[in-house]
């Protein structure tokens, strides 16, 4: 423990363990809900002090403490006190809950690092939508990765299609729906905030993992789920280029997409639009080019949200086509895996 890059929430858990536990029950009965739970979460994680770190923290009190051994506030001394200070149903689930989500916090860091194939192998023969509770998870690349190692049959579908549906398919997940799969598993996966719905944007997590995947397989799982859920392809597809991703390609595509666009279609589409998304064509435009789009953008004046939306979606269109057609990339960027 750094002792020069204590927070105030690391001084706090320092002084409460080493504070006698009648004395720790009557802080926790004046502390609020949300300073509670972060307490308890540090408390949880809290490494031993040395005597340095104490005397940074105490430094008025060093003298009484100096012969006394750093404690921790262990898990079981903590449930202890905090039965004292608070209704059995609020210690429930403020300890029980927090503790899981913690440990739910460092196993999905060790899914991170273990290799991808190694979490295929673990989680291949889990139901597709089990597979895609898990994926999401994780970070899209992290993810894509695993996809691509699955199985390619499972009965009569591709398992990848049916997880990237499920996936695109998930609004909310509990906390209980996330512990029930981690029964399941050698490994104990629970979500973060155990007790409370998290809400998910599954389509953006579907269309994030499919982005990273390599563009032939990518393409080949959105041809399937549009044979059996066309619109679902669509939606998947719609977020997978959004107009604000434009600030991600590089100047070649930029001038490529400025070939294909209709002038007016994108005076309307670059109205209200980021600076940065303004300057990234503007710079790929000539000078004199440059000077009379923004006289034109002044000329053209208030324009309806509506007709924005329809002349980015168009912008959109146009930059979907030159991806498809390979003038351009975006996304893709992994590698067919053998």
């Amino acid at each position: 423990m750094d002792k020069e890059k204590l927070s105030g929430l690391d001084k706090a858990a320092i002084l409460l363990s080493i504070l006698p536990e009648d004395k720790n029950v009557k802080i926790f009965k004046h502390l609020k809900q949300t300073d509670l739970e972060k307490i308890i979460k540090r408390l949880l994680t809290l490494e031993s002090p040395d005597k340095e770190t104490l005397k940074k923290v105490i430094e008025d009190a060093y003298k009484e403490i100096s012969e006394a051994a750093p404690l921790r506030l262990l898990p079981e001394n903590l449930r202890k006190i905090l039965e004292k200070a608070l209704p059995p149903e609020k210690v429930k689930e403020l300890f029980d809950g927090l503790l899981l989500a913690e440990q739910g916090k460092a196993i999905f860091n060790e899914l991170e690092k273990l290799p991808s194939k190694v979490v295929a192998n673990l989680i291949k023969n889990e139901h597709p939508q089990v597979i895609a509770l898990i994926l999401s998870q994780l970070k899209p690349n992290k993810a894509a990765e695993i996809i691509q190692f699955l199985p390619r049959r499972q009965g009569i579908s591709n398992i990848q299609e049916e997880v990237i549906k499920r996936l695109a398919s998930l609004e909310k997940v509990s906390s209980n729906m996330i512990k029930m799969v981690a029964n399941n598993l050698e490994a104990e996966l629970y979500t973060i905030g155990a007790g409370k719905e998290e809400m998910l944007s599954g389509l953006d997590i579907a269309a994030e993992i499919v982005n990273n995947l390599p563009k032939d397989f990518a393409q080949e799982i959105l041809d399937e789920i549009r044979k059996e859920a066309p619109s679902l392809a669509d939606n998947i597809e719609e977020r997978m280029f959004k107009f604000e991703d434009i600030i991600k390609l590089d100047n070649r595509a930029i001038m490529e997409i400025l070939k294909q666009v209709d002038k007016n279609d994108l005076l309307v589409a670059l109205k209200g639009a980021p600076q940065e998304i303004i300057d990234k064509f503007l710079a790929n435009m000539s000078k004199r080019a440059a000077q009379m789009f923004m006289e034109d953008m002044e000329v053209l004046g208030p324009v309806k949200k509506s007709d924005v939306e329809n002349a980015r979606k168009k912008i959109i269109q146009v930059i979907k086509n030159l991806i498809q057609a390979g003038v351009i990339e975006y996304g893709g960027g992994g590698e067919e895996m053998l």
